[in-house]
């Protein structure tokens, strides 16, 4: 037993004596935010939304990504002063299930989204989706989710 403890307290020294690898975190950019500076965002919604309306969404999508993308500037609707238009269709399905006592409600949400730039040309496209108690909360999972597509690059 003493043998094996001190093997193992020699591997273990071994290790902490050999230092750590680093780590390098990294994340690159869904596209060029060097040309695409300025976003216009524009959002649809179908299915279950709830009472969401699409002007609510699409003021909630272009503050997030003012937030947390790389774009440097975010506006709501199509502007003629915007370097990329980016679209937005959000589809919410209601599932219940009847297992319990009482009906269960949860929704699914699923957005596709497209940037083009201003000759209409698709710089970005991608397909996303989250699951939600609530309809309104499984609207703005979805555009969480865009956002973070279009996260600011990183590297930790």
């Amino acid at each position: 037993m003493t043998r094996r403890f001190c093997a193992a307290l020699l591997v273990f020294a071994l290790g902490a004596a050999s230092g750590c690898v680093p780590m390098t975190f990294s994340r690159e950019p869904a596209l060029d935010f060097g040309i695409y500076r300025h976003a216009a965002v524009h959002v649809s919604l179908s299915g279950s939304v709830g009472f969401y309306d699409p002007t609510s969404a699409a003021v909630y999508l272009a503050a997030e990504l003012e937030e947390h993308s790389g774009f440097e500037r975010v506006s709501v609707g199509n502007t003629e002063a915007a370097d990329v238009l980016l679209s937005v269709q959000v589809r919410v399905s209601a599932r219940v299930d009847y297992s319990g006592d009482y009906p269960e409600y949860s929704y699914r949400s699923e957005a596709s989204f497209r940037a083009t730039d201003p000759n209409g040309v698709v710089v970005d496209s991608g397909h996303v989706s989250d699951s939600s108690q609530s309809p309104g909360e499984a609207v703005q999972d979805a555009l969480d989710e865009v956002t973070l597509h279009y996260l600011r690059p990183y590297r930790l």
